[in-house]
């Protein structure tokens, strides 16, 4: 039974819990597990996490601690309680990527994340732990995997497993050690008493982390301890101004006394503006857009009549092709990419299933579960749809107007979702991405998809 020892609930695909249905599991470990739910009547995502053990232990104390923090850069807490035994919280739903999913998608591509766009991406994840200091909360476990990339190219914390109270913000609970290894402050090591700047330190090892694609400290367990506690930060070499400023900012989060860092998260997002650059802009020219380095354009007609490298279909979460664009594509390129898709099924909402493109004038499919009932992903799904295509090398990309048919989502919405995450990935300077067509089906969505792409340039 939920609520009894560790035994959890299962929610499974398409029930309900509260009145909110089920789309899919976002991941589960030791305190429980996060499902993607939408809410029936206000039609948005949301994030339930059902968590493990007795409700008699005080299962909510990070969502009390999270519920104190209000910032556009902190994943905010909505609800909380026991249903049927089952305790859980209710948090907003973060449309993007973790940070932990974009350096390793970005070091498949073996090229850097530009500095100014780590800058900007670093100074909001300041600014969100600023606002949880300020609440009085220390966060203990900041690593790329609690940060999460939103498609608009800001950064939000989340997950508060293991934060506590600045009064009573010791290291050590019953002897174990709190934190993640390769991100621990030497005052964890060491089990002495945190405060902001130990998260300030572990900002700092997700910088450089993010930069690099590995953790500024590395080893096997003691040498892991002996490096945080005595191992100086080496700054990589041979970098340029910029990253030779970004490097020194690191070094000033890394040092071993909480004293010689930055005092606060503030003075480190201040440090961090200095080398950040905003979002690129959309430019027009004639009927065509420019994006940084890619060009954009918008079509009307079927997606099929559109050749590119990649096409990207409206998928379900069956992989089922039936209808709309993924109708479409399954009828000029054969049954044979549907029957690939349905190898992934069930897929979660936001996940992208590659496929061969069958008789297509294209190389590769790309199936995107983008909406459903008001579980709107958009932006996660063409985030990891552009990255695909980066790394696979394709030179061109085409969408359709993602999570407006079966998904309800409403054009413009979509519109601006989708162009949001555009840029976000144009900040990335992809190498190999140059072109992205947007192909809609009638003259009023295209009209709008104008509309929002002008109000952008």
């Amino acid at each position: 039974m939920a609520g009894d020892g560790d035994s959890q609930r299962i929610l499974n695909l398409g029930s309900t819990f509260k009145g909110m249905r089920v789309h899919s599991l976002l991941g589960e470990g030791a305190m429980g597990a996060a499902y993607l739910v939408s809410h029936p009547v206000l039609r948005v995502p949301l994030v339930v996490k059902l968590l493990k053990g007795a409700t008699d232990q005080n299962p909510f104390f990070e969502a009390h601690l999270a519920a104190r923090v209000r910032s556009p850069f902190v994943v905010e807490v909505l609800d909380a309680g026991v249903d049927d035994g089952q305790a859980y919280v209710m948090q907003r739903y973060v449309d993007g990527v973790d940070l932990g999913e974009l350096v390793e998608s970005v070091g498949v591509l073996g090229w850097p994340i530009p500095v100014g766009f780590l800058g900007r991406l670093m100074a909001s994840a300041a600014r969100g732990l600023h606002a949880v200091h300020q609440a009085g909360v220390v966060h203990r476990d900041i690593k790329p995997g609690n940060l999460f990339l939103c498609g608009d190219g800001t950064c939000c914390v989340g997950d508060f497993g293991i934060a506590v109270d600045r009064g009573e913000a010791d290291s050590r609970e019953d002897g174990v050690y709190s934190g993640t290894p390769l991100c621990m402050a030497p005052e964890q090591w060491r089990g002495e008493s945190v405060d902001r700047r130990t998260d300030v330190y572990a900002l700092g090892t997700t910088a450089h982390w993010m930069a690099t694609g590995h953790p500024p400290f590395e080893g096997a367990a003691m040498q892991l301890v002996y490096a945080h506690l005595e191992k100086p930060y080496s700054r990589p070499s041979g970098t340029d101004p910029e990253a030779s400023y970004f490097y020194a900012v690191v070094e000033r989060c890394l040092r071993k006394l909480p004293q010689d860092r930055y005092p606060n998260a503030e003075a480190l997002a201040r440090a961090l503006d200095t080398i950040s650059t905003p979002l690129p802009g959309y430019q027009r020219f004639g009927d065509e857009y420019r994006l940084g380095q890619l060009e954009v354009s918008l079509h009307q007609g079927s997606i099929t009549d559109h050749p590119a490298d990649v096409m990207v279909s409206a998928a379900n979460w069956r992989m089922v092709m039936k209808v709309g664009v993924s109708a479409a594509i399954k009828r000029a390129g054969g049954a044979s990419i549907e029957q690939e898709a349905m190898e992934h099924s069930p897929a979660a909402m936001g996940d992208v299933i590659w496929t061969q493109a069958g008789e297509l004038e294209a190389s590769w499919v790309a199936h995107a579960v983008a909406a459903l009932d008001g579980a709107i992903c958009l932006q996660r799904a063409t985030l990891r749809t552009l990255l695909g295509a980066e790394a696979r090398r394709a030179r061109s990309v085409v969408f359709p107007a993602l999570g407006t048919g079966v998904g309800e989502v409403p054009m413009n919405l979509a519109a601006t979702l989708t162009l949001e995450a555009l840029a976000t990935f144009a900040a990335l300077r992809p190498r190999y991405v140059r072109r992205v067509s947007f192909v809609l089906f009638d003259q009023e969505a295209l009209a709008s998809w104008q509309d929002v792409l002008d109000a952008m340039s």
